[in-house]
């Protein structure tokens, strides 16, 4: 059985617990589909609200697993994460834990704002990123604006370690970061409106 369904009395849907075989159907199933397993929760209309999501496996050089509590918008996707991923191979390790809130357009039909995202995965880096601002501004797609917790890992053979408060603007630019490295040095850094150079930093006398 891939899944047991829980129902109001009427047959309305509200939550569904179910293995990775009950996670591949419609779109998830179209695009490929789902490694993930849990618990998906449904509101009174029948629309996903959020869920308890998990999966992991050996992978060639490491390991690949995600632990993801998500809340939903409205007939939209996920607003908050609760989560622990984790990425090692080859290459390097990437580990998050922590919370993170995106900011979504205040209206209901997250198909158009996924087509959107589709139009600028064609274009090249310049005219992606210019397309996406004017997008951002317009508030017709979402993007992060928080994230609260800690990052760690290799990349390019260098170990990170940052652990602290990241927020972004509305344009998911990079806008206050409070943290603490992998030398054990605070930093507090205010960026301007894109994200593109420091208009503060703070730094220690020693």
């Amino acid at each position: 059985m891939p899944s047991v369904n829980i129902r109001e009395n009427d047959g309305t849907l509200k939550a569904v617990l179910s293995n990775s075989a009950g996670f591949n159907r419609g779109d998830r199933a179209k695009s490929g589909g789902s490694r993930f397993s849990g618990l998906m929760f449904y509101n009174e209309e029948g629309d996903e609200e959020g869920g308890l999501v998990y999966q992991g496996e050996t992978i060639p050089g490491g390991q690949d697993s995600d632990v993801t509590l998500t809340m939903d918008q409205y007939r939209q996707d996920q607003n908050v994460y609760l989560n622990h991923t984790e990425h090692r191979d080859a290459s390097g390790s990437n580990i998050s834990d922590g919370l993170q809130i995106n900011s979504r357009p205040d209206w209901t039909e997250i198909k158009t704002e996924y087509a959107t995202d589709r139009q600028l995965n064609k274009m090249n880096d310049e005219q992606r990123d210019a397309a996406r601002v004017n997008a951002l501004r317009q508030r017709s797609i979402s993007t992060q604006r928080l994230f609260y917790g800690v990052r760690r890992g290799v990349k390019n053979h260098q170990p990170f370690d940052d652990a602290g408060l990241f927020i972004k603007n509305r344009l998911g630019r990079d806008a206050i970061k409070l943290y603490v490295d992998f030398d054990n040095k605070p930093h507090l850094e205010v960026y301007d409106e894109l994200g593109q150079s420091k208009v503060y930093e703070l730094k220690l006398s020693r």
